[in-house]
């Protein structure tokens, strides 16, 4: 049974994990515990990011140098190819568990066990289909009683008749596969309706409203599922580069601001669908996204079985308490190990923020170094090296943590991330809608870090 960090120490330190993520960022709990020994990632670190751990990180960015809008699978499989080069015989008779962000998929084993190693994979966590395609999810929503958006399922988009029903704006999207916002269209007119892609199915729903909140669940092995701290999404922000349904970042103080009445109602929900998921096997980290309505009611968007965005923020909060992280519970049930934890849901300082290259395709000549600044007048001065909120100062020190940076030299494309802004101030208004004025000096000052040339220079 792991129910402490001195659990950890003893029981998965010694075994040794291989990290799968798009960013490194999003396994850093991992990475804090000494668990997390060697991780591939489609983007790169900030220099000397994870050896601080004892850890080493092997990025396709660093082969490529290029720095793209959106990630998939398809940038691990080419990871995969480049790993014997990588690599070498630095693996060879070592065994990993498998400690994976979001896809994995079952040949890269294969590409592993050619450097000698051997990699461990937990079982499937159960569930199916039903948790990756919307329109299931939205069914298993009212047979669990839980509140959804009015929605239907289309082979196109007929702008007159849907709005009909829905009213002038309303959203559709991408029945499976999307994340992070892809694949969410809002529908305004004749005009956003013609441009969509052609799909031969869409899930059209009702446009819920604008404020947008999350909660953080786990479903244990032993034990009854466990309803964790919510927090304000954020959510095409203007200015950070990210379109409609876009996530931007996390506020973990924010949903003090929310009506008491929406964030019971959003625990209802999490409660219903943790012992719905119990029932079909699924065990480990879930979420579930909620929107605001005017009228103050709260729809459920969808649920998300696996490690969250915001779950590396989250075990930053579970750190500085003493508490065991849940993305360590998460890998430890997977493969085998009964944990305890001792949910904390108190509001609390908390924030991240993504900041996306807005421009055209441009190489970068000046990157500024990851770690914490501090913001003095409308500029950001280095200050010390920093992995995540743990390193970052009080709400008054002016303090936040840069992480996540592309490296001088490296190629961005329009919408790839410029880094992350990781602070315990609040940078957006209530609604998480729009930058305060602190996050627009935050924000414009980090731009103002980096220089471009351009690429044919």
């Amino acid at each position: 049974m792991i129910a402490s960090l001195d659990d950890v120490e003893r029981l998965l330190r010694p075994a040794g994990y291989l990290g799968f993520a798009a960013r490194p960022l999003y396994l850093l709990p991992l990475l804090r515990t000494g668990c997390l020994s060697e991780l591939l990632t489609v983007e790169g670190a900030d220099v000397g990011w994870a050896e601080r751990f004892g850890a080493r990180v092997h990025s396709l960015e660093e082969q490529i140098a290029r720095r793209e809008d959106t990630l998939s699978g398809r940038h691990l499989e080419e990871l995969m190819d480049l790993l014997p080069a990588l690599i070498g015989n630095r693996w060879r008779g070592r065994e990993f568990g498998l400690a994976a962000y979001g896809t994995y998929r079952e040949h890269w084993r294969q590409a592993i066990e050619r450097t000698g190693a051997s990699l461990l994979v937990p079982p499937a966590p159960g569930g199916g289909d039903l948790l990756t395609d919307k329109v299931l999810m939205r069914d298993w929503f009212e047979h669990l009683g839980v509140p959804a958006p009015a929605s239907v399922v289309v082979d196109s988009i007929d702008y007159q008749l849907l709005s009909g029903k829905f009213g002038p704006v309303f959203v559709a999207q991408k029945p499976k596969g999307s994340s992070g916002g892809n694949g969410t269209y809002l529908v305004t007119g004749e005009q956003e309706a013609r441009e969509l892609p052609q799909r031969s199915r869409w899930l059209v729903s009702e446009y819920a409203g604008d404020t947008t909140f999350s909660f953080s669940g786990f479903v244990p092995r032993e034990g009854f599922p466990e309803v964790l701290r919510p927090a304000l999404q954020l959510t095409g922000v203007e200015g950070l580069g990210s379109g409609f349904g876009g996530y931007v970042g996390t506020d973990f103080q924010a949903p003090a601001l929310l009506p008491a009445d929406a964030l019971a109602t959003g625990r209802d929900a999490m409660e219903r669908i943790g012992r719905g998921l119990a029932e079909l096997g699924y065990r480990g980290i879930y979420g579930g996204d909620f929107a605001l309505r005017a009228d103050g009611s709260v729809a459920t968007l969808e649920i998300n079985c696996r490690v969250l965005g915001s779950t590396w923020l989250l075990g930053e909060l579970e750190f500085g308490a003493g508490l065991l992280p849940t993305m360590v519970r998460h890998f430890a049930e997977r493969h085998g190990h009964d944990t305890i934890g001792k949910p904390d849901l108190d509001p609390v300082d908390a924030v991240q923020l993504t900041i996306r290259h807005i421009d055209s395709a441009a190489v970068l000549l000046e990157a500024p170094t990851g770690g914490v600044y501090a913001l003095e007048g409308d500029r950001l001065v280095f200050r010390r090296p920093g992995a995540g909120l743990l390193e970052c100062g009080p709400a008054r020190t002016q303090e936040c943590v840069l992480v996540n940076l592309p490296r001088a030299g490296t190629l961005l494309n329009p919408g790839g991330i410029l880094g992350r802004l990781v602070t315990r101030r609040p940078l957006t208004v209530a609604d998480g809608r729009s930058l305060n004025p602190h996050g627009q000096v935050l924000v414009n000052a980090m731009r103002r870090l980096y220089s471009f040339v351009n690429p044919a220079s």
